[in-house]
Formats: structure tokens, C-alpha cells, sequence
């Protein structure tokens, strides 16, 4: 019995552990790090959408931005023929930050080209956040 209690203790220690990481690393303030457009290769392409959804090394981006229904059924069914899947290049992961996106926040992607596949995907270079007026 005391070695039931002792492992269940220790699984709550590990999972508040667990939960105070995560909550931390969502509001401590993401490093900006600077970089120069002169720096992407002579062929990259530019697309620009709204996050709507995101990975741990990619994200989706749309035309438009979900709806909240939107973004749950998105999750199942995927975003349509308007959206393209969007990971990072390993020459350039260090200047982009997918944690630092929002869902549905605008976004300029400096890419290569687009694979034709469902959905299409392209590795992105650099990611900038575009500010908003609405």
C-alpha cells in the first residue's frame, strides 16, 4: 500500500513539473532574433496567409482565417486546396519561432517553392509576423 501512495506521489510531482514547463514557456517573452532578407537564397518565393493551425515544426496557412468551428474541424478534415502545409529548413530554424505564432494572426513566409501534394507543402526560410489593422 505505502509503495502504491509513493508512486502516485511521485507521478503528481512529475506532472505539476510537467504543467509549470508548459506554463511557463507559454508567457515568458519569445527572443527576437534579427534577420536579413539578404540572407535567403537568390530563388525564394513569398506567400502570405493566416496561421491556422499549428505543430511543433510547421504550421498551415490559409487564405482566409478560421472560424472557430473552423479550426476544430480543420484539425480532422484539413483546410482545403487554399491552404499549404509549412515547415522549417534546418539551415534556418533558428529565426523561426512557430511558439511565437497565433491562430489566425497574418503572416509572410519566405520560402522555397511549393510541392504539389495535398496538402501542398513548402520549408520555410524565414516566417514574419504582419501587423494588422483590424
Amino acid at each position: 500500500m505505502a509503495k502504491i501512495l509513493q508512486s502516485k506521489k511521485i507521478l503528481l510531482a512529475s506532472f505539476l513539473v510537467f504543467v509549470s514547463n508548459m506554463v511557463m514557456n507559454a508567457f515568458l517573452p519569445q527572443k527576437n532574433i534579427s534577420f536579413d532578407l539578404a540572407e535567403l537564397p537568390d530563388n525564394h518565393m513569398i506567400i502570405e496567409g493566416y496561421v491556422v493551425s499549428k505543430r511543433i515544426h510547421s504550421i498551415q496557412l490559409a487564405e482566409e482565417p478560421a472560424s472557430f468551428i473552423g479550426m476544430i474541424s480543420g484539425t480532422i478534415k484539413g483546410y482545403g486546396a487554399n491552404s499549404i502545409q509549412v515547415s522549417k529548413n534546418k539551415d534556418y530554424e533558428k529565426f523561426i519561432n512557430v511558439r511565437q505564432l497565433k491562430l489566425n494572426q497574418k503572416v509572410r513566409v519566405y520560402c522555397d517553392y511549393v510541392r504539389e501534394s495535398n496538402p501542398p507543402k513548402t520549408v520555410a526560410f524565414y516566417i514574419e509576423l504582419i501587423e494588422t489593422n483590424d
